[in-house]
């Protein structure tokens, strides 16, 4: 699929092979892959020398994990990020934190005192990265890419919210007139603070929040945001029923075009001289 950024109407389908596959991303590019870790979230940002993970799925993924990441290249990370602490965020972390040296990790300052996430934590001392606690505000260079950090609140506006789903660590990407946004498994109230925020605005790519469970991909925060491509990291067959058809018919409802891990495998954006390829690994 092949599109120009800020051009919407102009999209045109392709064969969605140009840039995809297990292979390192082209060079002056943005890469951002949605691995497909079945019920759980992993998506790897290149862009230039650097390499982000944002989440790693559950422990039994942490293999295919590393595979995918040596697959695209990567020999060490600027950073991880966990959106969240529940374990199909962080639980092939172990496995990516034995194979490659990560520099720096980001949480959100939402502990869970469980094993899985108190593991994660041993293992992110004995790599001796850095850990940084961060929020709605802070703004990162990502090797060349707009990284800002829209969510969760910061203790300045009330702090976290209740629930972990809503502190989920949300990441808006800007690479030239391409934006997209990563927010783990924000639910409705995280959903209408990024809403309210000063970063709406139509999103290139969205990776649909919690799943594609009801309880997120809210009307407001879709009328805010408007994405042209939604992809939705979900596992085959899963206990949950995501992603959920109210939530498949608001994407559609608001012109999203849909892809989904586990009807279309990775599934791997890369924006270079202004244009969109959207791969996937499944035919």
């Amino acid at each position: 699929m092949l599109l120009t950024p800020g051009c919407a109407e102009f999209w045109e389908l392709a064969s969605g092979e140009s840039f995809g596959g297990a292979s390192p991303p082209p060079s002056g590019s943005l890469s951002v892959s949605f691995i497909d870790v079945g019920q759980g979230d992993g998506v790897l940002v290149q862009a230039g020398d650097a390499a982000y993970l944002i989440d790693a799925g559950r422990p039994e993924e942490g293999p295919n994990v590393v595979d995918f990441l040596r697959s695209r290249g990567v020999q060490k990370l600027d950073g991880i990020v966990v959106s969240n602490p529940d374990a199909d965020h962080i639980g092939g972390f172990l496995d990516v934190l034995n194979a490659f040296e990560v520099a720096n990790v980001y949480l959100s300052g939402d502990d869970k005192g469980t094993l899985t996430y108190n593991s994660f934590l041993r293992g992110v001392r004995d790599e001796g990265s850095k850990i940084e606690i961060t929020r709605a505000g802070e703004q990162m260079d990502w090797g060349g890419v707009r990284a800002d950090v829209i969510a969760p609140p910061t203790d300045a506006e009330g702090g976290l919210f209740s629930e972990t789903n809503d502190n989920s660590i949300a990441i808006l990407l800007t690479y030239g007139m391409a934006r997209i946004l990563l927010a783990g498994d924000a639910e409705a109230k995280e959903e209408e603070y990024m809403a309210n925020g000063s970063y709406t605005g139509p999103l290139t790519v969205l990776k649909v929040t919690h799943h594609g469970s009801n309880t997120s991909s809210t009307p407001l925060f879709l009328n805010a945001f408007r994405p042209k491509v939604a992809v939705i990291q979900v596992g085959a067959d899963n206990s949950y029923g995501h992603p959920t058809p109210e939530t498949l018919t608001r994407l559609r409802e608001y012109g999203a075009k849909v892809f989904r891990n586990d009807e279309d495998g990775d599934v791997i954006v890369t924006i270079k001289d202004q244009k969109i390829d959207v791969a996937v690994t499944k035919p």
